[in-house]
């Protein structure tokens, strides 16, 4: 993948690490500096030749101090003893192992076993866990578990913490350090280029570290200052903000700062163990729309579902709200920009033998352009954001859904359900035979209607018409409101079919019904059945080659599968009106349409089809990581149609469908259709992509898709670029190109150069985006610490 590199300053891993350290380190606690006296008479250990068997007391082992369980000691030199004072000395290369995993390392270490502590001094190295303290003395309290570092300097690479300046407050049982003047810092020299300094430093292990009058000190000069801040140690926690600059936005400053809410807070630590919410505040600057403000409440329960759990409110008085992004005109704009968006899944235990739960999907926008102005890459894949609510019960093979689709926005056309209720049968055994049952029902209330400014500008354009002109009655087919009550039911059973060893056949049939009733505005009441029968046929062939090995081509052995098949499916029904005023309908795609009726959601728009699919499959198998890796498939298939529902097509395209992804540092991706007889309506589509790293300092993708003569798109030649090199340990670049050939503009171009110096990374990214009527361009600035990268190179900037 693309290397990551800073967005934003990032103040949280700093802070992440710092409590990281101290969390794994055992309290600090003072202890005895003073030797043993020097009157004390120390005895070196003889060796076996000096021992007295006749005589036990001239054993020196009788008279040695007994060595506590806890402890470990191992050295290369001499050991001395005070039997009576009940210390030992050890000289040379000393190591101490202790019963919590401390390993302790120095040139001398005196054991004291009255007092229960073992002083270390010359070369003092200590790992404790992933935590390396250095320097010169250090001293180990072995019966409460307590080491005193005091005297060190802590390192988790690649943070250290200032010598001499934490102490502990013991808190139901939890630890809490605390640092008067401390320091912070990754730059591990004598004398570091910067520090994180505050006058009082607080950490709460697991939570958060909080400074009071924090200073960020770079040079000896202070370069950054905030009163207060508490940083939690999750990386969306915190503050966080973003310089740079955009066409439509002027030079900007993104602020946000993220902190748990919910549960019971301790009056001590402020720690909040049972809080779900994450509530993240936004404050942003905007030089030519002004000062916007915002919070996000985030479930953090459902953070393994990426469309879910999320209440999300912005608002903006924008000081232009008629500034386009592309160029294109706009009528009159409030100034009252906002957002309120609400997605979000509430299980409920209402119903027992299966999972209920309730789904809001709800976007409410103060106008049609706020998500082009303020959040383009949503813009991009969401231009009109949809508004359910859905009560949802699972069983083992069916769903239970009862649902509404709202009309929020006006400004954009949709559909309303008012409401729906559906039941799913997913595949089973029909009554336990080998009879395959799936099914779908469902009835509801629908309705569509245009936009409203699309309504008023038709209405507008008839007023001006000539009286008798054919446009008239054109617009009033556009405006007159459609909608209706619908049921529909659909049932389909098929039977699995093995003859021999070598043919697979599963005949299916299936029937359904449509109503249409109460219907408004196009088209009268009716209804129509539906037929359906097919089969699928299939056989499969395969040869292994075991002495196929290749390390560069990740090939461990090599099986070959060859999957012929086919599907034949005969549709009827009765066609709808050409005027009724339909709903569920199709759109426009390159693909082909699924052959199971059930799996077809354009309702209305189902016609009657005769269609004979032939392809086959090949794929490619080795071994990888002790299981089985598809090295390359390729899927091949045309239909024949005797009767087409859409083109009035004899025969398709040729469709092939390939993925190759043989190593981690190569993938490859194709899929083409071409014309099988060359006829007027033929059209030809190559989409493909291929992502390449030829050394370990560069990543190339390549994407590319070519449309021509489509009987709806509009024709299409793309190439996309995108690379990234990384020159050495200090320099990186990269850039994304888009070119669009049939009109012969490069639509977008970003660039990105990222610098890491001895303990900051910094990022600059510039793009450019070519507009119809007007080009759109901005930059970005990230600065973080370099070994804790938190943004992808290229950079994504909005929905470019």
């Amino acid at each position: 993948m693309f290397p990551r590199v800073p967005f934003g300053w990032d103040l949280s891993p700093c802070l992440l690490l710092a409590a990281t350290l101290l969390l794994s380190a055992p309290p600090l606690s003072a202890i005895p500096k003073d030797p043993p006296p020097a009157e004390t008479e120390l005895r070196t250990l003889p060796g076996p030749e000096n021992t007295d068997p006749a005589n036990p007391e001239s054993d020196p082992f009788s008279l040695f101090p007994e060595m506590p369980d806890s402890l470990r000691i191992e050295n290369d030199g001499s050991i001395a003893f005070d039997g009576e004072g009940g210390t030992i000395i050890y000289k040379g290369s000393v190591q101490v192992l202790a019963d919590n995993g401390i390993q302790l390392f120095a040139d001398e270490a005196l054991l004291d076993t009255k007092q229960k502590f073992v002083r270390l001094t010359g070369n003092v190295s200590i790992y404790q866990g992933t935590v390396l303290h250095r320097g010169e003395s250090a001293t180990y309290h072995y019966d409460t578990r307590k080491l005193d570092a005091s005297q060190l300097r802590s390192s988790l690479d690649p943070m250290m913490l200032e010598a001499g300046r934490f102490h502990t407050v013991d808190h139901e049982g939890n630890i809490v350090f605390i640092g008067e003047d401390a320091g912070i810092t990754t730059h591990d020299e004598e004398d570091p280029s910067y520090w994180l300094r505050a006058k009082k430093t607080v950490v709460i292990p697991g939570d958060r570290v909080i400074f009071h009058d924090l200073k960020v000190i770079a040079g000896g000069h202070t370069v950054f200052w905030l009163p207060y801040l508490s940083q939690p140690l999750d990386r969306q926690l915190g503050y966080h903000f973003l310089p740079g600059g955009r066409s439509n936005w002027g030079a900007f400053l993104l602020n946000s700062y993220g902190v748990m809410i919910g549960g019971e807070e301790d009056p001590v630590t402020g720690q909040r163990d049972d809080a779900r919410i994450l509530a993240n505040f936004h404050a942003d600057i905007l030089s030519r729309r002004g000062l916007a403000t915002g919070v996000d409440f985030i479930d953090t329960h459902l953070d393994d579902n990426p469309n879910l759990g999320w209440l999300k409110l912005y608002y903006l008085n924008d000081l232009n709200p008629n500034l386009e992004r592309g160029g294109q005109k706009r009528e009159s704009v409030n100034e009252d920009r906002w957002r309120i968006q609400l997605r979000q899944r509430a299980n409920l235990d209402l119903i027992p033998g299966g999972r209920t739960y309730l789904d809001a999907d709800l976007t409410f926008l103060s106008d049609r352009y706020y998500l082009e102005d303020f959040d383009p890459s949503t813009f991009r894949t969401e231009p009109a954001p949809d508004n359910t609510l859905a009560f949802v019960h699972e069983r083992e093979r069916t769903l239970f859904t009862f649902w509404t689709r709202l009309r929020l926005n006006d400004f954009y056309q949709s559909d309303e359900r008012l409401p729906e209720f559906a039941i799913d049968q997913v595949k089973a055994p029909l009554f336990g035979s080998p009879i395959i049952h799936e099914g779908q029902t469902t009835f509801g209330l629908y309705r569509e209607r245009m936009p409203d400014f699309a309504r008023s500008d038709l209405k507008d354009e008839q007023s001006l018409l000539a009286p008798g002109d054919s446009r008239f009655m054109e617009i009033d087919y556009l405006l007159a409101e459609h909608g209706f009550a619908r049921f529909h039911t659909w049932q389909e059973a098929s039977l699995p079919i093995q003859i021999g060893d070598w043919l697979n056949l599963v005949p299916k049939a299936g029937i359904g019904f449509t109503n249409y009733s109460s219907v408004q505005g196009l088209g009268d009441d009716t209804s129509r059945p539906h037929i359906f029968t097919g089969i699928d046929a299939s056989t499969k062939f395969s040869r292994s080659y075991p002495d196929i090995q290749s390390d560069r081509w990740g090939l461990d052995g090599l099986l070959h599968i060859i999957q012929p098949y086919a599907s034949l499916s005969f549709y009827e029904t009765n066609d709808l009106p050409s005027d009724f005023g339909r709903i569920d309908r199709l759109t426009a795609s390159t693909r082909p349409r699924p052959l199971a009726v059930g799996r077809f959601a354009a309702i209305d728009d189902l016609e009657d089809w005769s269609i004979l699919r032939l392809g086959v499959r090949n794929r490619l198998l080795t071994h990888r990581d002790d299981s089985t890796h598809e090295w390359l498939s390729l899927d091949t298939y045309i239909d024949l149609f005797l009767s087409d529902p859409e083109f009035g097509r004899s025969v398709s395209n040729l469709y092939n469908d390939l993925v190759f992804h043989p190593v981690p540092w190569l993938d490859l991706s194709l899929e083409t259709q071409i014309p099988f007889f060359n006829t007027p309506d033929d059209f030809t589509e190559v989409a493909g992509a291929v992502r390449f790293m030829p050394d370990d300092d560069l990543e190339i993708a390549f994407r590319h898709r070519y449309l021509s003569n489509h009987p709806i798109l509009t024709n299409s030649h793309r190439i996309e670029l995108q690379t990234y090199k990384r020159f050495n340990e200090d320099w990186g670049f990269g850039f994304r190109h888009q070119w669009e050939f049939d009109t012969g503009t490069l639509e977008s171009q970003n660039y990105t150069l990222h610098r890491n110096l001895d303990n900051w990374a910094i990022s600059f990214g510039a793009f450019q985006r070519t507009n119809k009527v007007q080009d759109e361009y901005g930059f970005y600035v990230g600065f973080t610490l370099k070994d804790f990268p938190s943004f992808s190179l290229p950079l994504s900037i909005g929905a470019e």
